[in-house]
């Protein structure tokens, strides 16, 4: 399936493509366009104008993703928590968090649009990222 968001995905989208891509549709494409692009016809469009998929005052990206398709895994509540706790709570303000671990996967997060030269390329890395955040909060779990 064809996914479309914006260019320089930051915290919510690179960890919306990693849900996706791990919990979601497995053989998913991501197609990167500016704001007002059109959405390809067939393609599932988020974080964009015209998206159905699009964060609220009160939900992530991520989280939307999370209750459309039924994701139960604690690991992957427990990443969408921390998102909610930067994006949502905190409104993007690294001096409002409250939870430790989303100051540090935010600024990380952030930083690849810095270091890399495409969104394929940023996505890449936050791949990475959030397969080692993923991994380390299922520890929690007793995983």
């Amino acid at each position: 399936m064809l996914w479309v968001t914006r260019h320089e995905p930051h915290v919510d989208r690179c960890a919306s493509i990693w849900l996706i891509k791990n919990f979601i549709d497995k053989e998913a494409v991501f197609e990167f366009i500016s704001r007002e692009s059109e959405i390809p016809e067939g393609a599932t469009a988020f974080t964009l104008p015209k998206a159905e998929l699009k964060p609220s005052k009160t939900q992530t990206t991520f989280d939307m993703l999370v209750e459309r398709y039924n994701v139960q895994d604690p690991g992957v509540l427990e990443i969408g928590r921390i998102l909610r706790d930067f994006e949502i709570d905190a409104d993007e303000d690294i001096e409002k968090v409250k939870l430790k671990e989303s100051a540090g996967v935010s600024f990380i997060l952030r930083g690849l649009a810095r270091t890399s030269k495409t969104d394929h390329e940023i996505i890449y890395k936050a791949m990475i990222v959030m397969d080692a955040l993923y991994a380390q909060l299922k520890t929690r779990f007793g995983e």
